[in-house]
Order: structure tokens, then C-alpha cells, then sequence
């Protein structure tokens, strides 16, 4: 079962490493455009969920508190994108 739990939390690290690679890589060798800036804001989303279920152990908490904190990345992301085209 140990074993188990930790090639979960050593998959979900990898994970976020390989979507960091990706993000830096978009984000240097473009040339910058809303399509992927907001790629890049999604995959920031996707490494936030991670973060907050997983790693801060939210994922069993009360909704509440679950919502708050996997709104934060999203609305931030909204607002850059918003800033971006204007």
C-alpha cells in the first residue's frame, strides 16, 4: 500500500514538472498570442487542481473551502486573458 501512495505522489510530481517543461516552452519559443496565452493559463489551471486536491489535501474537505480555492487560478487566468486582448 506505501508503495502504492508514494508512485501516486511521485506520478502527480512528474506531472507537474512535465506541465511546467511545457508551459516555459510555449511561453519562450512563440511569439506571444492569445491562444497561447491562454494555454498556458490552462495549464496552470490544470496544475492548481493538482495542487490543491492532492498536495494540500483538499480533495476531502468541505466544499466551501475545496471551491474557494480552485476558483482563485481560474478567475486570475479571466482576468489576465481579459487584460491581455485589451
Amino acid at each position: 500500500m506505501l508503495t502504492m501512495l508514494k508512485n501516486r505522489w511521485t506520478g502527480l510530481w512528474l506531472l507537474l514538472i512535465v506541465l511546467t517543461g511545457f508551459s516555459a516552452q510555449f511561453a519562450e519559443s512563440r511569439t506571444i498570442t492569445i491562444g497561447i496565452v491562454m494555454l498556458i493559463l490552462l495549464i496552470s489551471v490544470i496544475k492548481a487542481s493538482v495542487l490543491v486536491d492532492y498536495f494540500m489535501g483538499l480533495r476531502e474537505a468541505p466544499l466551501f473551502w475545496r471551491m474557494l480555492l480552485l476558483a482563485y487560478v481560474p478567475v486570475i487566468a479571466v482576468i489576465i486573458t481579459l487584460t491581455y486582448l485589451f
